[in-house]
């Protein structure tokens, strides 16, 4: 078996609270057993997280702390984390009630569910008296306008009492649309910190955990071949995902880990991770609000037009497709058509931030 890798300087060992009720895929799964990393690998596209997770809570712990990334990018290991070192802090490590975790769908049925009671009281009770409270996913919130205003008030007196409140979302409330202007901004008032996927040393250092984790003796130059070869936006899970498919193949093969074995998992990345011109339609559609025939269709409407402009940019940076197949699928447009189109499109990203919350929600849900 290989020797531990030399773990980037900002590595810090995991905590995790005592819960009463468990966040959803916090742990993966390792030969049927629950089993974790004990660390947090950050590189430089996550100093900020290492530094903040490093230092003394206070610096943070008086007003709300928000967690922005994709998903699988450490949201709630970093939160759960977080709260636990609060809690430890506070003496209260051993206390399954210390720590009040909530996705922000959870909250907002337990909100409907005390309405329909007429027992308000008790849910501002519970997550008042919270020496620590976890909201995870506010995005999925949205929309749900009388939930947006209870979780206001509540974060409004956490704040008044001094209590750490934390916050987890794919993209900034402000960003989201459908979050009310006031939870927003109680969300943005305190400090804010972005978690992207691991890059370079960082998700060379995490292969070879996860190699170590799994039992499968894997190579340095193996290790650098299926990290280069992987693309460069995937979550630890991902990772972990790689080491699995190499670690079955050498089981079906009976043979060591091999150039083979380290394409194998790379192919079988890239078909998990297919994406066609169908989709990227359909989600840019479902998203905009029109039917996907209207992208396909010769309609100049604006709305339809920046929709359709939009889903050739997706095309033409998530798929092979040539800009003539691209033209085709989009109503039999040529290819000088999808480039104008496409270079429109990159030109208002940088100043429309409609546009590029749009985007960013697109490639969320085409990535899941």
């Amino acid at each position: 078996m290989n020797s531990p890798v030399k773990l980037p300087i900002d590595t810090f060992p995991v905590e995790r609270p005592l819960l009463k009720q468990r966040p959803r895929e916090t742990k993966l799964s390792f030969d049927g057993r629950n089993a974790s990393l004990p660390v947090f690998v950050a590189g430089d596209e996550n100093r900020l997280v290492a530094f903040v997770c490093q230092s003394d809570t206070s610096m943070w712990s008086t007003g709300p702390l928000l967690l922005i990334g994709p998903e699988g990018s450490g949201k709630t290991t970093i939160a759960l984390h977080l709260a636990a070192r609060c809690s430890a802090e506070a003496s209260l490590a051993d206390d399954p009630s210390a720590v009040r975790y909530l996705s922000a769908l959870d909250f907002a049925r337990e909100y409907a569910d005390a309405v329909a009671a007429d027992d308000i009281p008790h849910l501002r009770r519970s997550i008042d008296k919270a020496a620590v409270l976890v909201i995870e996913d506010l995005h999925l919130i949205a929309g749900k306008t009388a939930a947006q205003d209870e979780l206001t008030s509540r974060i409004d007196q956490r704040i008044q009492r001094g209590a750490p409140t934390i916050l987890t979302s794919r993209r900034l409330p402000t960003e989201t649309r459908a979050i009310r202007p006031q939870l927003a901004s109680r969300a943005v008032i305190g400090l804010t910190i972005p978690l992207a996927y691991p890059q370079a040393e960082s998700r060379l250092a995490l292969l070879r955990e996860l190699s170590l984790v799994r039992g499968v003796e894997i190579s340095d130059e193996h290790l650098a071949l299926l990290e280069a070869g992987l693309r460069t936006e995937v979550s630890v899970r991902s990772l972990d995902g790689a080491i699995k498919q190499i670690d079955l193949h050498c089981r079906m093969t009976q043979c060591g880990v091999d150039i083979a074995a380290v394409q194998s998992a790379i192919n079988a990345a890239g078909e998990l991770n297919d994406i066609d011109l169908g989709k990227i339609t359909r989600t840019v559609a479902k998203i905009w609000g029109h039917r996907t025939r209207d992208l396909r269709s010769g309609s100049r409407k604006q709305s339809v037009v920046r929709a359709r402009s939009l889903a050739m940019l997706l095309a033409r940076r998530m798929t092979p497709c040539s800009l003539d197949k691209i033209g085709d699928y989009f109503g039999g447009r040529d290819h000088s058509t999808v480039l104008h189109a496409i270079r429109k499109t990159e030109s208002l990203l940088e100043s429309d931030a409609d546009l590029s919350r749009i985007m960013h929600e697109a490639k969320e849900k085409l990535a899941a």
